[in-house]
């Protein structure tokens, strides 16, 4: 319930930041994810089609594609243990409405991308701690997914989405990095070096 409850505000704030602020946080966001080594290096990426509320990440997907990066999104199967599968995206033909503004991939026109594959995780949240954990939408794809991932994990995030902490079950998993429209923080508040720098 206490979840349940932070939920409920984020997704209040998230609907109440305007459109161009979010804009622009994202810009920033993006120039400081650029400069990282975490996405110079990356050649497969794995991100989500953003909810109406959320940062737009088809930026981010147009700029992994003109870099030459291949971009991998998610299917939920609630049905098989709220199981979560990575495809590769190549074009917006590729994508189904299958709830509200949720879009994922159909999975016959795509190629499955296993979690050994991905060279970083994008992780979605609605809230986001100084530790690296995270509120989202309570399904629990992604903490069950992370149990699998060994590459780095990160998170986009603008200023009011970050808090001090937040509650926590055993099955939590912590991503290792959150971008936001001010710094780069891991869960241990250091900073990650850019080639910038």
């Amino acid at each position: 319930m206490y979840k349940q409850t932070f939920r409920q505000l984020a997704k209040r704030l998230l609907n109440y930041i305007p459109q161009e602020d979010k804009q622009e946080a994202l810009t920033t966001i993006c120039d400081i994810l650029y400069t990282t080594d975490l996405w110079k290096q990356a050649e497969t990426i794995a991100i989500t089609i953003p909810r109406s509320i959320e940062l737009d990440t088809h930026q981010i997907i147009e700029q992994a594609w003109k870099e030459g990066k291949k971009v991998a999104i998610p299917k939920c199967y609630p049905d098989q243990n709220n199981d979560m599968k990575f495809y590769e995206y190549t074009n917006k033909l590729e994508l189904e409405n299958v709830y509200l503004d949720l879009y994922e991939p159909k999975t016959e026109d795509v190629r499955y991308i296993a979690p050994s594959q991905i060279d970083l995780l994008f992780v979605p949240g609605l809230l986001y701690d100084e530790q690296g954990y995270r509120i989202g939408y309570g399904g629990g794809y992604y903490d069950r997914y992370l149990q699998h991932v060994d590459n780095p994990t990160v998170s986009i995030a603008m200023k009011e989405q970050m808090v001090t902490s937040l509650p926590t079950d055993d099955y939590d998993q912590p991503v290792d990095y959150i971008i936001t429209n001010r710094d780069l923080l891991t869960p241990y508040k250091k900073r990650l070096q850019t080639t910038d720098e």
